[in-house]
């Protein structure tokens, strides 16, 4: 018998240690997802306070799964705990926000210019339906709707550009501030900056889907800067 063999029959007999899956990681998981989308949606607002009892009653489970998902949380950055006081919907700084939308203006710019590169008609199509059903949406004056909707014109563009790096990271920005960008909304103007998007990426015009991508991006940061109140020196630079 080979020394291989001797290691093959060493592997098939030697006893296999298991690991234990807790019964709580499934329900932990579903509890996580409910919080995330309370704070998507808007019914757990920045700077408000977790209640872990509340929650734990409200889902009809231990205060354990509900504990487990907030520190889940916390590391995701929607939540952050601060000692003594508590878990509380994370609030993001000016300065954080105005970061945040430069680097999503990148990224919006570097995915829509590799949707153009890498486009098919079928996708093209796709595009100008959701276009379509967010011009539908404000004519019928459903804001949330037309945020869905938005959502997934994002989404299917950086599917298109097929860069999983820039998508996961957007991904990350775009919750971060999912609450803000619903109080910025313009759709109007929004809806016609995503149909000069497309028509860019229709022509497969790499250079101008970019541009409009990220210019797309650079509005909504102005809108930010206009609720400010002024568009102070400070508040420019951020």
């Amino acid at each position: 018998m080979t020394d291989d063999d001797l290691m093959s029959t060493e592997l098939q007999t030697r006893p296999m240690h298991t690991r234990r899956i807790e019964r709580t990681a499934g329900l932990t998981t579903r509890v996580y997802q409910e919080i995330e989308k309370m704070i998507l949606s808007g019914d757990l607002e920045p700077g408000s306070r977790l209640n872990e009892v509340s929650l734990a009653e409200q889902f009809a489970v231990s205060r354990g799964p509900v504990r487990e998902a907030t520190r889940a949380l916390v590391k995701a950055g929607l939540l952050t705990s601060i000692p003594a006081r508590g878990v509380f919907v994370r609030e993001m700084s000016e300065i954080e926000i105005s970061e945040n939308y430069d680097v999503r203006a990148l990224l919006t710019g570097l995915v829509c210019g590799r949707a153009a590169d890498r486009r098919s008609n079928k996708q093209v199509a796709q595009l100008d339906a959701l276009v379509r059903g967010m011009d539908d949406a404000i004519a019928a004056n459903q804001v949330p709707r037309y945020y869905r909707i938005n959502l997934e014109f994002h989404d299917l563009i950086g599917r298109i550009a097929d860069h999983s790096c820039a998508h996961r990271i957007y991904d990350d920005l775009i919750r971060e501030t999912h609450s803000l960008r619903r109080s910025l909304f313009s759709p109007g103007q929004t809806n016609s900056e995503h149909r000069a998007i497309v028509d860019a990426i229709r022509e497969r015009d790499h250079d101008k889907a970019r541009a409009l991508g990220e210019r797309h991006v650079i509005h909504g940061k102005e809108r930010w800067l206009a609720s400010l109140g002024a568009r102070s020196p400070k508040a420019a630079r951020a």
